[in-house]
C-alpha cells in the first residue's frame, strides 16, 4: 500500500504581518484602528487593560467594547454576539477571546503584548482575513516588553518548595483531608485565598497553573458551569433506600427515567427542570439534593459563572506530591526556547515576517511575501530577494568579524554592481544590522 500524506500549508498569503517599535502603543493603535476599516481584535494580556483600552479608544470616537474570562456569562456572550453582529467594531480582549470564534472579515488584529509563543501568536494573528481578502496582523512592542516578557516567564514557574506551599494551602483552605476530594469542585476566590496566606496572587495563579500541567488540580476560569449530578451508591444500596425511604423514591425514580448514565457519571441537569418533572417546587428538589449528598446517595455540583478548583487526584501529602526537578527543568527551558523565538520574531528586521513564522513551522523554502514591513522596507533598495541574500551571504561574515571600510566591502563582493551593494549596506545600516563607528568601518551587530 502506498500512501499518501498531503499537508496543507501555514502560508497566509492575504495577511500583512506588521511590527512597529513603538513608545506611544496607544496613539498608533488609534491610527491604526483608524486606517483600516472593518472589525478588528486588540490583544493584551491584563484583564485590567482591557477595559482602559476599550474606552481609550472609545474617546477617539472608535466603537469598542472589552472581553476577559472574569466577566459573567452573560455579559460575555452579549459582547461576543455585539461584535459578532458588527454593533461594535473593535473587541479588546485577553486571549480567552477567539477560541471557537469563526468571523471571517476581521480585517484587523493587534497585540500590545507580547505573546508567550509564536504558536500563540500565530493563531491569534490568524483570526483577521479567514475570508481570504487583505487583514493585517500588527504586533506594536516597546523594549520594556521583551524584559517584562522574560521577567514573566521567570514568575510562571516558582520553586517547586513554594508550588508545593501553595498546595498544602489549597488543601486547608477547603479543609480537605488527605487521601479525599478526587473529582470534587471549590468555587475560589484567588484574591482572597493569597491575602488569607499571605501569597502574591500572581505566585499563586503560576503555582496553580504548574499543579494543573502536573495532573493535580485544575482551575477553570470564570465561565458558566451547569449543574451536574451524579447518584454514586450502587444499585442495590440504592434500591434499599428508596424502600426505607419513601419520600425520596418518586424523585429518585424521576432523575433515573430524565438522564441516562447517571448511575455511571456526572450528568448535566437543570434544578427547575427536574423540579417540573418530579412535580416538587424547585426549593425542594435543592433540598432533597442537599440531603442525598449528606447521606452519600449522590454528588451534586450547583450551577456557577464562579471560577473553580478541581481537584483530579485524592489530595496528597506534600512529602507525597512528586514534582520532577528534570520534568520541571525541561518545561522552563522549553518555554524559554519558544519565549526567545517570539522575542526574535518583534526584534528581527531582516527576514520575511512571513517567512520567519513558517520556518519555524518548518517551511524553510518559502518566498518573502513582499508585503510585511520588512519586505517593503527591503523593497524600497530596488534589490530583489536573489540580490540581497547574494550580497548578505558575502558581507555579513566579513563583517562579523573584522570592520571594513566601504572600498573593501564593494571589492569583496565584485562582480556584483557597486550601487547595488551601496543600497544594501545602507539598508542594513538603517536598520541596525550594520553599525558604524568614527572611522567609517563597517561592523556586523
Amino acid at each position: 500500500m502506498n500512501a499518501k500524506v498531503f499537508y496543507k500549508s501555514f502560508e497566509r498569503k492575504n495577511l500583512t504581518y506588521l511590527v512597529f517599535k513603538e513608545e506611544d502603543k496607544l496613539k498608533r493603535l488609534v491610527k491604526i484602528i483608524s486606517k483600516v476599516k472593518g472589525p478588528g481584535i486588540v490583544y493584551v494580556r491584563n484583564s485590567r487593560h482591557t477595559r482602559e483600552i476599550a474606552e481609550y479608544l472609545q474617546k477617539n470616537q472608535i466603537s469598542a467594547d472589552f472581553y476577559h474570562a472574569g466577566l459573567d456569562s452573560r455579559t460575555r456572550d452579549q459582547r461576543q454576539t455585539a461584535w459578532m453582529k458588527e454593533e461594535k467594531r473593535i473587541i479588546v480582549s485577553t486571549n480567552a477571546f477567539g477560541m471557537g470564534i469563526d468571523k471571517p472579515n476581521v480585517r484587523v488584529v493587534v497585540h500590545l503584548d507580547l505573546p508567550d509563543s509564536i504558536e500563540a501568536y500565530f493563531q491569534e494573528a490568524g483570526r483577521g482575513g479567514r475570508d481570504e481578502k487583505r487583514a493585517y496582523a500588527v504586533m506594536l512592542y516597546e523594549t520594556a516588553d521583551v524584559i517584562d516578557s522574560r521577567h514573566n516567564l521567570q514568575l510562571s514557574y516558582p520553586e517547586l518548595n513554594i508550588i508545593r506551599d501553595v498546595y498544602q494551602a489549597l488543601g486547608n483552605y477547603f479543609q480537605l483531608p488527605v487521601g479525599m476530594g478526587k473529582d470534587l469542585h471549590f468555587d475560589f476566590d484567588l484574591s482572597l485565598f493569597a491575602e488569607q496566606f499571605k501569597f502574591q496572587p500572581v505566585i499563586v495563579f503560576n503555582c496553580l497553573k504548574f499543579l494543573e500541567k502536573e495532573g493535580f488540580v485544575m482551575m477553570t476560569e470564570g465561565l458558566h458551569h451547569p449543574s451536574k449530578v451524579f447518584i454514586k451508591a450502587p444499585k442495590e444500596e440504592l434500591y434499599r433506600f428508596q424502600v426505607e425511604n419513601e419520600q425520596f423514591d418518586h424523585f429518585i425514580k424521576t432523575m433515573l427515567r430524565s438522564y441516562s448514565g447517571i448511575l455511571s457519571d456526572f450528568v448535566i441537569f437543570n434544578e427547575a427542570e427536574l423540579a417540573r418533572r418530579s412535580n416538587l417546587g424547585k426549593e425542594k428538589v435543592l433540598s432533597y439534593l442537599k440531603h442525598l449528598v449528606r447521606l452519600q446517595i449522590l454528588d451534586y455540583i450547583p450551577q456557577t459563572d464562579k471560577p473553580q478548583i478541581i481537584f483530579m487526584q485524592e489530595r496528597l501529602d506534600t512529602r507525597d506530591l512528586t514534582i520532577s526537578p528534570e520534568n520541571y527543568k525541561d518545561r522552563l527551558k522549553d518555554a524559554e526556547k519558544r519565549l526567545e523565538k517570539m522575542i526574535g520574531y518583534v526584534e528581527e528586521n531582516n527576514k520575511c515576517r512571513s517567512q520567519y513564522l513558517l520556518a519555524y513551522f518548518g517551511e524553510c523554502s518559502t518566498k518573502r511575501c513582499g508585503i510585511c514591513d520588512v519586505c517593503i522596507e527591503r523593497n524600497k533598495i530596488s534589490l530583489n530577494e536573489m540580490e540581497f541574500d547574494n550580497i548578505l551571504r558575502i558581507i555579513k561574515p566579513l563583517l562579523k568579524t573584522h570592520s571594513h571600510t566601504l572600498e573593501e566591502i564593494v571589492a569583496s563582493t565584485a562582480p556584483i554592481d557597486e550601487d547595488k551593494v551601496i543600497r544594501a549596506i545602507q539598508w542594513l545600516v538603517d536598520n541596525d544590522k550594520i553599525r558604524v563607528d568614527r572611522e567609517r568601518r563597517y561592523l556586523w551587530e
